[in-house]
């Protein structure tokens, strides 16, 4: 009985760490987007913008995409400007890219949260669209990344 008591009562104080750490875990990633600084994006046909055009390398972006035109779009950020990349695949663009939204519909808006690694400090990626043809009618944006 006294063996039965003790494995209770250590059994209780488990699940009570347990619990208290698993809280922690949670607010973590809510934090997160609490804690990023906020860049809106507006795209149109056949153009960018950005309310921040250099960012801080370590720190924490909660990027906000509004499709303001009429066709769909896309967000990507690529390491550097690629140029037309025409020829090839989506996939390759893909995994080429930092981050991206994915295609965003007319008057839609979509976010992403994204930090730039120390690795990209002094680097001039390039916010773009890869929808078949919106890239060479305009739509990329040069953005620096501060050492």
């Amino acid at each position: 009985m006294k063996h039965l008591i003790h494995w209770s009562v250590s059994s209780v104080l488990l699940i009570l760490l347990l619990a208290a750490c698993g809280g922690g875990g949670t607010s973590t990633s809510s934090t997160t987007t609490q804690d990023a600084m906020e860049v809106q994006i507006t795209e149109t046909e056949y153009s960018i913008t950005s309310s921040v055009s250099t960012f801080t390398a370590g720190t924490p972006y909660h990027f906000v995409v509004k499709n303001a035109g009429n066709a769909t779009h896309e967000f990507m950020i690529m390491p550097k400007d690629g140029g037309s990349m025409g020829n090839m695949s989506m996939d390759h663009m893909d995994g080429m890219a930092l981050t991206k939204t994915g295609d965003i519909n007319a008057g839609a808006t979509k976010t992403v949260d994204y930090t730039f690694p120390d690795s990209t400090k002094g680097s001039h990626p390039q916010f773009v669209c890869y929808i078949a043809g919106h890239y060479d009618k305009g739509m990329k944006l040069d953005v620096g990344v501060s050492q």
